[in-house]
């Protein structure tokens, strides 16, 4: 079996997983079963996004000599591509089933069933608009979220309401969306120069980021604040959650660097976009916070910045730059500040 545009999905898909793993055990001790919660839940959405990967590769060969891109299964053949598929489809189903018994595999393979019908003609959603954003928001994002429900509840490390449940299926859907449309917005010229048609194409650049900005980013950051007040989770994350958000708010009135989320070129900052809490912020505050109850889970924090190294490099150059720009502004206030005092005194 082969990693397929791993780097693709370890550093987009995983971490909110162990995000949300994290959350779940949060204020429990950290036993055999939370830990097997945690790695099984990972080395799950590991196998499944290798598998939608290399199913995605195997069927977008021609789609990616039309635009010049490099295609895995061009390299090293369709016979290892689908021994990748069906092995990562197993692994998949096997964990499943392991950690969460009839639910879990039923979850999982029902998972599976999306990325066939994302990338395998006659059905291929993904050149069917809507479907195809629905297609892919279930299975990288929804998908991940009821698997780690599912585990916890079935490790019996915590059971949780049907309102919390709800939230957090309200905020995957809500992440997914934005996820898949963002994708879409930022490489809306190379799909045209392959032919494939998105919403992006059929609505215009400008009506799909709007509907992120303006519809879809505040109902998932809404979602997610209620998933914290409904969680386990002491003053301390919260903290650090109310301390992200005015972080957040101060980027975007500094405006101190561009992002490129949406368009290559890159644009004025976009609050919450770029995922920084989900993918730095989060699991490491939630590390430190669940030690409160069992110090063990302490190191977690090490480890994962060890494992996400680059991401969590590239936050701190962001927290760096707004820091100096920040900085800047009340110099020059002050500066500016004294210059008019002295022009007054004469």
């Amino acid at each position: 079996m082969i990693l397929v545009r791993y780097w693709a999905w370890w550093f987009n898909k995983v971490p909110l997983s162990i995000l949300l793993v994290l959350l779940l055990v949060d204020g429990e001790r950290l036993t055999y079963s939370a830990l097997a919660a945690l790695l099984g839940v990972v080395a799950i959405v590991c196998c499944v996004a290798n598998y939608g990967y290399a199913l995605n590769e195997l069927f977008d060969i021609e789609e990616d000599r039309r635009g010049a891109r490099a295609n895995v299964a061009a390299t090293v053949g369709r016979a290892r591509m689908w021994s990748t598929i069906v092995l990562s489809a197993a692994s998949a189903l096997v964990l499943a089933a392991c950690c969460a018994g009839f639910a879990g595999g039923s979850l999982t393979a029902g998972e599976l069933m999306l990325p066939l019908a994302y990338s395998i003609p006659p059905l291929r959603v993904k050149e069917r608009g809507w479907l195809g954003v629905l297609a892919d928001a279930a299975a990288a994002h929804v998908y991940p979220a009821m698997l780690a429900l599912v585990v916890v509840q079935c490790l019996s490390i915590r059971s949780y309401a049907l309102p919390f449940v709800l939230t957090v299926g309200i905020w995957s859907s809500a992440t997914g969306l934005r996820g898949i449309l963002s994708h879409q917005l930022h490489s809306e010229e190379d799909d045209r120069a392959t032919s494939l048609a998105t919403v992006v194409h059929q609505y215009g650049h400008e009506t799909i980021r709007r509907l992120v900005v303006f519809g879809i980013l505040p109902i998932e950051v809404a979602a997610f604040c209620a998933i914290i007040m409904q969680s386990h989770s002491t003053a301390l994350f919260k903290t650090v959650w109310l301390v992200f958000m005015l972080y957040e708010l101060l980027k975007f009135r500094l405006n101190a660097f561009p992002v490129v989320v949406f368009k290559r070129e890159g644009q004025a900052y976009v609050p919450f976009v770029d995922e920084g809490f989900y993918k730095v912020w989060g699991p490491l505050a939630l590390a430190l916070d669940a030690s409160l109850s069992h110090p063990l889970y302490s190191i977690f924090a090490p480890f994962y910045a060890l494992l996400f190294r680059p991401r969590v490099l590239m936050e701190w150059v962001q927290i760096r730059a707004t820091a100096a720009v920040a900085f800047r502004r009340i110099a020059n206030l002050v500066v500016g500040s004294r210059g008019n005092r002295s022009f007054d005194n004469e």
